[in-house]
């Protein structure tokens, strides 16, 4: 038995509909015929009796989808239907070409379209918006000069009572026929629904990860309770809110990706409490539209705990990474998409090559995989290799031994011990002695360490990080680095975008260091937006660094509130002026407008008397000042 129930206006279309159900051998839970008034109250009857769709018509399909939430199948008059009813008008009416009036709700009928030029009289629509219009559309029609009505229970009514020619709307055999078989449709398909959503509870509840699935708006639709356990939280105390709320970590722009098609996978790493877990994103699509995605969540085997005592000399030592992707400034599409990649190599243990200029938060980057990691509990060791010997680098990294230097009372460890479960970072590899570049490949590849003039195999749970303002691959090419290390680190690669491919971050941080500097020195420095303009378009050499420095120069010295163009530029030039080699020497070349050196010289000869330079230059004092302020030369000459 089918779990539909079949409502109907009249005893008439009932008939009709049991002709249909013993036609085609089916079974429904229930048939009626129901009053208008009473049909929301079958309706929800029927739904607690176990009825899953509800076939309707008319106004009484209307009552029952905007007062239930039962699926509701409606009963459109076909054209073939409603065509009989046009015949049986003109036959009660006997008149070669005569006019109809459809009084009745527009979900009653498929379509009225070329009726009356097909049955040769004209058709015309009332349309009903609710019941109580009924008999104003009566009205209506009579007084159009419609010849006969066709409507439904009350617009019936009303023509008896006032004598007018009806018909009554009647849903014959093949309407009934269409409803049932979309309604039976329905219902497969809830069960199918139904039974796929039990299975996938089986599959939440049975996983050994985590799952999450989230909507198109990114709000927790289903957790399972590897997640809860992890998180300590009921589903019921996470579902509805929106995924970067519940969760610390994750890359809300990359999920957006996935949700709009952009990306087929999400990949990334995050912390929840002391558990690392690798997440796989994927999207959920359907009919040609993403309507959300599952996120599952691979917990990481975590590295043997460091010893107590190793953790002690971790704190003594400072060997601690303080900084996490939150530290980074710059929020520039290129550098989301480093920190999205530095996520993903977080849970490796492979050697990580960090490539980027002076200044572009290599080091607070490093800082960051270490601190998302399973390294994350161990030490944090920063070497810089090109402020070391060679010997002092092989010291630093691998330690002194009697084999060195004979002398035992020296013997000392080296940096991939004392990082034990950690992590190290090598600046500056490209300075790296080619001795110690082959003594670190050995080191991270075969696990084999120099002792007592041979190659012993030790074990290190060392996570190696590199970092180089150089193009490696030249450097091989020119003998200067070895080829085997350097394949050995650069596909774990992350190439941070110099600030000047990105105008838009310079006046972000601007903004950003000279809020700080000026909170800092107890000041109040603003640029105009002609110098942010020229902030943005300098080349910014040394990046964050350079740019940082600047603005703390600007606030310290500036003698005026606004910052004018002139006056960025000039010390642009005093700062970081143009190197030339005169003469067989360096010297430095500092160019200025050609405006501004008349300016500053008509000024000098006149003692700063303004009135007498705009004179003999044909301008206003106001335009002088102007562009005394453009070029940053009016500080000399107050007024």
């Amino acid at each position: 038995m089918e779990k539909i129930a079949i409502l109907l206006p009249r005893q008439t279309i009932m008939e009709y509909a049991q002709n249909v159900l013993q036609q085609g051998n089916l079974q429904v839970q229930l048939v009626k015929v129901v009053e208008n008034a009473n049909a929301v109250l079958e309706a929800q009857n029927a739904a607690a009796a176990g009825v899953r769709v509800i076939i309707a018509r008319g106004l009484q399909a209307t009552l029952i989808k905007e007062n239930t939430s039962i699926p509701v199948v409606e009963m459109p008059v076909t054209v073939r239907e409603i065509g009989l009813m046009i015949l049986k008008a003109k036959g009660m009416l006997k008149k070669e070409h005569p006019s109809i009036g459809f009084v009745a709700f527009a979900n009653m009928f498929q379509s009225l379209e070329h009726l009356g030029d097909l049955f040769d009289c004209d058709i015309h629509l009332y349309e009903l918006a609710e019941l109580e219009e009924t008999r104003p559309k009566v009205s209506q029609a009579i007084a159009e000069g419609v010849d006969l009505i066709i409507g439904g229970v009350k617009a019936n009514q009303i023509a008896f009572e006032i004598g007018f020619p009806s018909l009554f709307i009647e849903t014959g055999e093949e309407s009934i026929r269409n409803a049932l078989d979309v309604a039976i449709r329905t219902v497969r398909l809830a069960d199918k629904e139904k039974q796929n959503e039990a299975q996938m509870e089986t599959l939440l509840d049975t996983s050994f990860s985590g799952i999450i699935k989230i909507n198109a708006y990114k709000e927790i639709v289903t957790v399972n309770r590897v997640i809860e356990q992890m998180l300590g939280k009921t589903a019921e105390e996470i579902i509805g809110f929106p995924l970067n709320k519940v969760i610390d970590g994750m890359d809300a722009d990359s999920i957006d990706m996935i949700l709009n098609g952009a990306e087929e996978m999400y990949s990334t790493s995050f912390y929840i409490g002391e558990q690392l877990l690798m997440v796989i994103g994927a999207p959920i699509q359907y009919d040609g539209h993403f309507s959300g995605a599952i996120l599952t969540c691979h917990k990481i085997r975590s590295v043997e705990k460091p010893s107590a005592e190793a953790a002690r000399l971790k704190s003594a030592k400072g060997y601690i990474a303080h900084r996490d992707f939150g530290g980074i400034l710059r929020d520039c599409t290129e550098m989301k998409k480093c920190i999205q990649l530095a996520r993903s190599y977080a849970v490796s243990k492979s050697p990580v090559l960090i490539c980027g200029e002076t200044g572009t938060e290599r080091e607070i980057m490093a800082e960051s995989i270490h601190n998302n990691s399973i390294q994350k509990s161990g030490p944090f060791i920063n070497i810089n290799c090109g402020t070391l010997s060679a010997q002092e680098q092989k010291e630093a990294i691998f330690g002194i031994f009697p084999a060195d230097d004979g002398k035992r009372n020296q013997n000392r460890k080296g940096a991939m011990e004392n990082a034990a479960y950690g992590t190290i970072l090598l600046q500056e590899v490209d300075r790296l002695s080619y001795e110690c570049q082959y003594l670190l490949y050995k080191a991270v590849r075969d696990k084999l360490f120099w002792r007592n003039d041979s190659m012993i195999r030790q074990a290190a749970a060392v996570r190696v990080i590199v970092s180089t303002r150089k193009e490696l691959a030249m450097l091989v090419r020119g003998g200067a680095f070895r080829e085997d290390l350097y394949y050995l680190l650069s596909p774990l690669k992350i190439e941070l975008p110099p600030l000047r491919s990105h105008r838009s971050d310079i006046s972000k941080l601007a903004e950003r260091y000279l809020h700080h500097f000026n909170t800092a020195y107890s000041r109040y420095v603003e640029l105009s937006k002609e110098a942010y303009q020229v902030l943005e378009g300098y080349s910014w050499e040394g990046n964050l660094l350079q740019l940082e420095c600047f603005c703390e120069r600007l606030v310290l010295t500036s003698r005026r509130r606004q910052v004018e163009e002139g006056t960025v530029q000039n010390l642009l030039q005093e700062l970081y002026p143009m190197i030339r080699e005169l003469d067989g020497s360096n010297q430095k070349i500092l160019l200025k407008h050609p405006e501004a050196v008349r300016i500053t010289e008509l000024l000098e000869r006149h003692n700063g008397n303004r009135l007498a330079a705009a004179g003999e230059m044909g301008i206003s004092t106001t335009t002088l000042w102007r562009k005394m302020k453009k070029y940053g030369i009016g500080s000399k000459y107050e007024p």
